[in-house]
């Protein structure tokens, strides 16, 4: 027993051993892990100062750099993760989860699908009738705005998420309300999402992989015939033939069809499923590449953006989210989009195509909307409320933030970014530059709702009147600004 006891011990000095020569002199090369990873400082006692010493800072920097340097610390996780995945059906990949069957989901999908994420009408209206405005003001110069909506995955499978996210009752979601908007403004669209439901029972194969978070490479071929199509119809045009010469068939997924499994960073490969992959030519024909497209779209345009847009198209320049240049998104810093000079941008162009998918309805269009109305209407300014709001819901640490407060105190999602947005703005408004007469009315209307006597006053005043306490608040506060701007 004692010869056992001393040969652990042994084994777990050899083990922290290896482990300290690997971190010095790196003899075997790991593997990197998958996904992006901010790369800390090495441990250095140069960064020692009493400041930071009595404020903690130099003990928590140094904890994690030389965790970050653990001899094999690749290794190691990817066997936590492994363990997890394998005995737990845990998935360690921030922000995804395993479903049933072996289907594994990024869980905005989940919260966007489920209508958790609906950030309101006043919101959707507001960039809906905006985003028509945009699409006249576009074609008055002979330039399309081409709006597609891109499938979601918990959309097109929901019965494979897990039982524990599965909605007993869904309310609306953000791509329901959209598209239901679209089309009471008259305003076109190409819905993908509704393609893809009516393509899923008789589809051959999967349009979205087990472990991809995208459309399936299969499901790409669909889109992109469709979405050629679609343009030549609604640009009048004739674009490059798309022909299909053949299917290669695989039990191992391929680029985006894994991209969820390569995330998980296990050691152990995925159960084989089988993937089909078409194999797709277009047509070498300059005479027919007569479109110059701006495309403002999320990471799903990537399996266009490579090859095949080059192909289709005289020009595609790619503003991915709307604010960082393709192919320099990922760089750091990322290649940022120079809006200075917005309107000249768009009128470069023949079509601006605009794609987004269901998991990223609620940052509603990455602004575009909003930019572009603005740039088309000058002596139109937005209040620094809604520039506030449209903060929280394009920064996606900021808006699950939100969205966990609104679920703890039992408000709509909508009422949480407006209460948060207030506030930011309240606390911040001597700082504000360049403040617009409806910012000096909104920072009143703040003050009067948090003094309970004024608020009290001014909701008998509205009883009085027979009028709405909101009406009330607006036009004692545009009276007070008068009064203030006249002693001026």
């Amino acid at each position: 027993m004692k010869t056992v006891k001393n040969l652990l011990i042994l084994f777990i000095l050899l083990l922290l051993l290896c482990s300290s020569f690997q971190y010095k002199y790196m003899f075997v090369q790991e593997k990197p892990l998958d996904g992006f990873y901010l790369q800390t400082d090495k441990p250095d006692l140069k960064y020692f100062t009493w400041h930071r010493w009595f404020s903690d800072d130099f003990q928590s920097e140094m904890q994690k750099r030389i965790e970050d340097r653990v001899g094999f610390r690749n290794s190691l996780y990817r066997v936590r993760n492994q363990v997890d995945f394998s005995f737990f059906n845990i998935v360690n990949a921030k922000g995804f989860i395993a479903g049933e069957n072996g289907y594994l989901y990024e869980e905005d999908y989940i919260h966007e699908y489920k209508g958790e994420y609906f950030i309101g009408t006043g919101a959707l209206d507001k960039k809906m009738v905006r985003l028509k405005n945009v699409y006249d003001s576009l074609k008055a110069r002979n330039i399309e705005l081409v709006i597609v909506f891109e499938p979601g995955k918990a959309s097109i499978l929901p019965e494979f998420i897990p039982e524990r996210f599965r909605p007993k009752q869904r309310t609306l979601s953000n791509y329901e309300y959209i598209r239901k908007k679209a089309g009471t403004l008259g305003l076109p669209f190409l819905d993908l999402n509704q393609y893809f439901l009516d393509l899923k029972d008789t589809a051959k194969y999967p349009l979205f992989h087990k472990y991809g978070m995208h459309w399936s490479l299969y499901g790409v071929s669909y889109t992109l015939d469709t979405l050629v199509k679609y343009m030549e119809k609604r640009c009048s045009t004739d674009l490059p033939d798309i022909h299909f010469t053949g299917i290669e068939f695989s039990e191992t997924a391929r680029s985006s069809d894994s991209d969820i499994g390569e995330l998980m960073n296990i050691i152990l490969p995925l159960p084989s499923t089988m993937a089909a992959y078409p194999k797709v030519s277009i047509e070498e024909n300059p005479a027919k590449r007569n479109l110059s497209v701006l495309t403002i779209a999320d990471s799903y345009y990537l399996n266009f953006a490579t090859d095949l847009a080059s192909t289709l198209f005289k020009e595609n320049v790619y503003w991915y989210y709307n604010n960082r240049l393709y192919p320099y998104h990922n760089e750091v810093p990322p290649h940022w989009i120079d809006k200075s000079d917005l309107l000249g941008e768009y009128t470069k162009y023949n079509v601006i195509l605009l794609m987004i998918s269901e998991i990223n309805m609620h940052y509603g269009f990455w602004n575009f909307a909003d930019e572009a109305y603005l740039a088309f209407h000058p002596e139109v300014k937005d209040d620094y409320i809604y520039k506030i709001e449209n903060d929280i819901r394009n920064e996606r640490t900021w808006f699950q933030f939100i969205v966990k407060k609104a679920r703890q105190q039992n408000c709509s999602l909508e009422d949480m970014i407006r209460r948060d947005a207030q506030y930011s703005f309240y606390s911040n408004y001597n700082n504000l530059k360049d403040k617009t007469e409806s910012d000096s009315i909104n920072f009143i209307i703040y003050n009067m709702e948090s003094n309970q006597d004024w608020l009290a006053t001014v909701s008998d005043k509205a009883a009085e009147q027979n009028v709405s306490l909101d009406s009330m608040k607006l036009s004692e506060a545009k009276y007070l600004y008068r009064q203030f701007k006249q002693k001026k």
